[in-house]
Formats: C-alpha cells, structure tokens, sequence
C-alpha cells in the first residue's frame, strides 16, 4: 500500500544515514503522514526561496487578482546570469504572471529580482518571517553576501510554503502547478521518473549552489502523493555526486511506493 508506514521509514533513514555530508529531509503523504530527520536544521536557501516569493505573490493576488496581467519591464541593471532565461532575451516587458512562471519553470534569476525589485525585497522578507519561519530572503539573487545576510531555509518551514501552491484549486494555484510540472531542471527527484514509467505526474523545483544540492517535489498518482524536500550540503566533487544520487534515490523509492498496488 503506498503511503508512509514503518518500513519506507526505515528505509529512508539507513539511506539518508549512510551519508558523510549534511543532510534534512521532510516527506509528508496525502494523509498528513510526515518523515522528518534534522527537519530544523538551517541550510542556505538557494533558488527554494523562489518558492517563498510565488507564496507572496499569491497573497497579494488573493486581493487584487487583477495584478497578473500588470506589465513588469526588465531594467538593464535586473539582468543576472545564472539560472534561467531572460537575462539573454531581447524582450523588455512581461506579464507579472510571466515572470512567476519562468521564476519557478526554470528558476530564472533575473525574474525573481524583478518581482523582489516590483514588491521590495524586505516586504517579501517580512511576510515570510510572519507566514513561514524559517526562511529568510535577506539578498536579491546573485548578490554578494554582505555582514552575513544571506538566504536561509528549514525543511520544516519549506514544507508549509510549498503546499501553498497546491492548495485551493484556483487561478494562480493552477499556473504554477503548471510551471513546477513543465521544470527543466529534472536531474534529482523526479530523475527516474521516465526510466520507472512513472504513470502520475511530478512537480519539483530544485537549488543549487557550489556545495548545495536541494530538491522539493510532489509525486503523484491518482489521489495518492507524496511531497518531499530534501537539502543537502556537501564537500568536495566526490559528495557532490553523491549528493545527487541521494536525491535520485529517495525520489525512485517514493514513485514506486506510489505505483504499488
């Protein structure tokens, strides 16, 4: 039977144990059963924070829905190379919804900052502190570190904010379900989904920096999910790989729990 029991738990933890490197995790099913392990434990956010950003986003659509077809244009200075796309692309101007999108479809720098530039980055900061402690969105992204401010996540905090974006089935939800099924960044989790045959459907967005490798996803089949955030901080090439190769596993492990009769 698919789903979190005594057994996949045991299993995740001799997996996870098994590494050298830093290591949380958080999987919780469709039924609120939750696997924790250093759940509270304080890595450098990465790209998840893109995630936060979508969550503030929304709530300010929630009260002015109108705002998704407003007109964001792309100043000179906003351009930051990296992730994502539109650092290169000769378009100036964009929907607000358009730039949600590609922030979390291909986790696209330049259009996270503009959003932080549009709404002020220490109001998302604020509002995240309030929402969901734990994560800090203290720089744009790209930008130095400076007197240590920096952007910092919990699996535990990341959990709540990424389950924002799959509750109440309505307008902004479904648009960016659709940009976290259509990411292109698919090397961790969702790895051996096309190897497996994976009958339902993923959604992930992942982070990375020099010596972190994050992943959070929904796997789901029919009624039945599993998300899961895993986060990771590494040392050297060789737990860089298997860094990477914790994620796959885990995400193998949880598609087929999913497709168990």
């Amino acid at each position: 039977m698919a789903g979190i029991d005594e057994k996949l738990a045991l299993t995740l933890t001799r997996r996870l144990r098994a590494e050298k490197f830093q290591t949380a995790a958080m999987i919780q099913d469709e039924t609120g059963k939750t696997y924790t392990l250093k759940e509270q434990e304080v890595f450098s956010g990465a790209s998840l924070l893109k995630i936060g950003i979508a969550d503030y986003v929304k709530s300010v659509w929630q009260e002015k829905p109108a705002i998704l077809q407003q007109t964001l244009s792309v100043q000179p200075g906003q351009r930051v190379a990296g992730a994502g796309v539109m650092h290169h692309l000769a378009q100036t101007e964009w929907s607000l919804r358009d730039v949600v999108s590609l922030m979390l479809a291909t986790s696209d720098n330049t259009a996270a900052n503009i959003l932080l530039d549009h709404f002020g980055r220490e109001n998302v900061d604020q509002w995240l502190t309030d929402n969901f402690p734990g994560l800090q969105l203290q720089r744009n992204f790209i930008a130095p570190v400076v007197a240590g401010k920096d952007n910092f996540l919990t699996a535990e905090a990341l959990l709540p904010a990424w389950q924002e974006l799959f509750t109440k089935e309505n307008e902004f939800t479904a648009f960016c379900q659709t940009a976290l099924h259509e990411q292109t960044e698919r090397g961790k989790l969702v790895y051996y989904a096309e190897d497996l045959q994976f009958t339902g459907d993923t959604f992930n967005k992942t982070g990375d920096l020099a010596d972190v490798e994050h992943d959070c996803a929904r796997l789901k089949v029919g009624q039945k999910w599993f998300d899961c955030i895993i986060l990771t901080k590494f040392n050297g090439p060789g737990q860089h790989q298997a860094a990477l190769e914790l994620q796959r596993d885990i995400g193998k492990l949880l598609m087929q729990n999913l497709m168990q009769k």
